[in-house]
């Protein structure tokens, strides 16, 4: 494998990426169409520097999707500002996922050697598999790729956990999708936000609890908005259960409780004193208030030696009061079912709700180690409802960070197999169902905005 072609949509402009495993070298042609292949408009060279083929060309198109967004138009200037820090720092995640991903190589040691290569080249994101560092977006060699000076020197925890490394799964960080396309200033309406996160784990003994659920939540990945629908709800629920407590259980229960209160203030000598005296005394209450308690007693305990529960019914045809009371058991996590319904109505729409669905199937699916030998979690997602100010919707509840558990795509939701010329559906229908990864305690609850969780 030499040259391995992607997508990426950048501010609303398509764009395709193709990659060469043997050089580092990656070329940004607009989308292709009908089979023909788009213009050459950018490439990234071996050594991690960007430069225009067809600058003219790219701004136009720039500018175009700027227009049909109702945004303004960018001078040569403004644009060359927003390549060469914005668009090339996606540019050069994309190319890295490709580059540090073994399975793009003819062979182990042929993406040993070429990933070495390219780390000591300096191109951006590119891990070097022998010393396990990895560049920075300055092409620096560093194990901490989001810091450009290299290590915090700190102490460690003895009790610190190794984490283990995953393969790839090629999410961008920063890069942010919306459905609809066209003339949305703040986009203008409400609309929906899911955010794609690195699952982060403990990784030290004692942090394995969370409350917020936030301590879970790693690097922001993939951003996907989209407009508010019918249907949206919460449900909360509390677990609670029936409990039953017969007289016979709660003597007991007041002779273990008394014994051990006795341990705790007078040792050992004292507490088996207690029991004795306690179990004697609780047998007597049993016994008391005439024949009929007594023989109902005494038939119980013959059952429980005989292995034969039902002879105090057998023989007195009664039961002991089970007391029974509905107590509470804990707290139930919540799950949310999202439907939208996709319908591209040109080209870039198309790419555009393509690559949504990708995102999102990408991010929850299981990860694997290096070695295969662990499965890893998949990562997670942070969700959001907006108000068209901007702003978190000030009437609606919020929620915890949540896993993607269930999504399913109908790609005939019209009853009929429909395509565009170049093979886009014309309409997709999307279910997906979220569960929340912590359960939602009552003081979070007070200082929340909108509705509280």
């Amino acid at each position: 494998m030499a040259e391995i072609k992607t997508t990426r949509v950048w501010n609303g402009l398509p764009l395709e990426e193709t990659t060469d495993t043997d050089t580092g070298v990656i070329e940004i042609r607009s989308g292709s169409f009908l089979g023909i292949q788009g213009d050459l408009l950018a490439t990234g060279d071996a050594k991690g520097k960007w430069s225009y083929n067809d600058q003219a060309g790219f701004l136009r198109r720039y500018n175009n999707k700027q227009r049909t967004q109702g945004k303004p138009a960018l001078t040569q200037e403004n644009f060359n500002k927003k390549f060469f820090t914005e668009g090339t720092k996606l540019l050069n995640n994309d190319r890295a996922a490709v580059l540090n991903n073994d399975e793009n190589y003819s062979g182990i040691s042929g993406a040993i050697r070429n990933q070495v290569s390219f780390s000591e080249n300096g191109i951006p994101g590119v891990k070097n598999p022998e010393t396990g560092e990895k560049n920075n977006s300055q092409g620096s060699s560093v194990e901490d790729p989001d810091k450009n000076q290299g290590e915090d020197g700190g102490g460690s925890n003895s009790f610190e956990l190794r984490p283990i490394s995953e393969r790839p799964i090629g999410s961008v960080a920063g890069q942010n999708l919306r459905y609809p396309l066209g003339q949305i200033p703040n986009l203008g309406y409400d609309f929906v936000t899911f955010t794609a996160h690195e699952y982060k784990a403990a990784g030290n003994i004692d942090q394995l609890t969370t409350s917020s659920g936030l301590e879970r939540v790693g690097g922001a990945l993939e951003t996907i908005s989209l407009p508010m629908l019918p249907g949206r709800e919460e449900s909360n629920s509390v677990g609670f259960g029936a409990d039953s407590m017969n007289a016979i259980q709660a003597a007991a229960g007041r002779i273990a409780l008394d014994t051990l209160n006795t341990f705790g203030e007078s040792g050992l000598g004292e507490s088996l004193k207690q029991f004795g005296a306690r179990s004697k005394e609780e047998l007597d209450k049993l016994l008391a208030g005439g024949g009929e308690n007594k023989s109902a007693i005494i038939a119980y305990f013959a059952g429980q030696a005989a292995q034969a529960p039902g002879l105090l019914t057998r023989a007195t045809g009664s039961v002991l009061n089970p007391n029974m009371e509905l107590l509470f058991k804990g707290p139930n996590l919540r799950t949310f079912n999202f439907a939208f319904k996709f319908r591209p109505r040109f080209e870039d729409e198309s790419v555009a709700v393509r690559e949504i669905i990708r995102i999102f199937k990408r991010n929850m699916a299981v990860q694997r180690s290096t070695s295969e030998m662990f499965l890893l979690t998949p990562n997670i997602f942070t969700i959001k409802y907006i108000h068209n100010s901007g702003e978190d919707h000030p009437f609606m509840n919020r929620m915890k960070p949540c896993m993607l558990s269930g999504f399913n795509v109908n790609y005939t939701p019209d009853n009929s197999y429909m395509t565009y010329q170049d093979g886009g559906m014309t309409g997709y229908d999307v279910t997906m169902t979220f569960q929340e990864i912590v359960p939602i305690y009552a003081d979070e609850q007070q200082n929340e905005g909108g509705t509280g969780f």
